[in-house]
């Protein structure tokens, strides 16, 4: 029955599982977060770990009044690691081109050719907020790296942009995170934004085929 009750919390009330626990693997925390963040910027194979998801959830256990975590600390940690990994993905995109049109080949074309035809439109302007686009994000240190796109001028938008992902995405689990209702409704809300980008790209398919 207590297993049965402990499982029964982790999936309806992650936060009062998550917060002790973070607290118990104290500094050691932070590098597995950089990690994951990193991992899932800078190679295509992590792609699966929800970065947006989970910059919401670590805000929202690092404003628990009982969380031992740096809301601060944390963001200028996730910005490094998100800016870092999509220069190593460019700069890979560079080196070794051939083994990333590879691992390309092996995905959707239209969702190729769609982050392709956004990041042409503009830039400077999806590198800012293409992360936030389900799956363009994911190829545009690539794209960048096969473009005219210098490395100075990636640099500089890949750190802006990754700044404004993860302030936004933090913030809004920090600022919203310990409210009632969030508090009540986490595991919902967090399934839902695992959701939002697989649903946005099916509407989107779906109104394209109609058209």
């Amino acid at each position: 029955m207590n297993l049965f009750v402990i499982i029964w919390n982790i999936i309806w009330h992650p936060l009062a599982v998550l917060v002790p626990l973070t607290n118990q693997l104290g500094t050691g925390i932070y590098p597995i977060l950089f990690a994951l963040i990193f991992l899932e910027s800078g190679m295509l194979i992590f792609s699966f770990i929800p970065g947006q998801s989970l910059l919401f959830m670590v805000g929202s256990i690092a404003a628990s009044p009982h969380s031992q975590l740096n809301i601060w600390l944390l963001i200028l940690m996730f910005t490094l690691a998100a800016t870092v990994g999509s220069a190593v993905k460019y700069l890979t995109t560079l080196r070794w081109g051939k083994h990333q049109e590879r691992l390309i080949r092996k995905l959707p074309d239209d969702k190729v050719a769609k982050a392709t035809a956004v990041f042409n439109r503009n830039q400077d302007q999806t590198l800012l907020i293409g992360r936030f686009i389900p799956f363009v994000g994911l190829f545009l240190p690539i794209i960048a790296g096969t473009t005219d796109m210098n490395w100075r001028q990636f640099r500089y938008y890949n750190f802006l942009g990754s700044l404004i992902w993860v302030g936004s995405c933090c913030a809004v689990g920090y600022f919203f995170g310990n409210t009632p209702f969030i508090r009540s409704n986490f595991t919902w809300l967090f399934l839902v934004l695992l959701a939002v980008p697989f649903l946005f790209g099916q509407a989107r398919h779906a109104l394209q085929r109609r058209r």
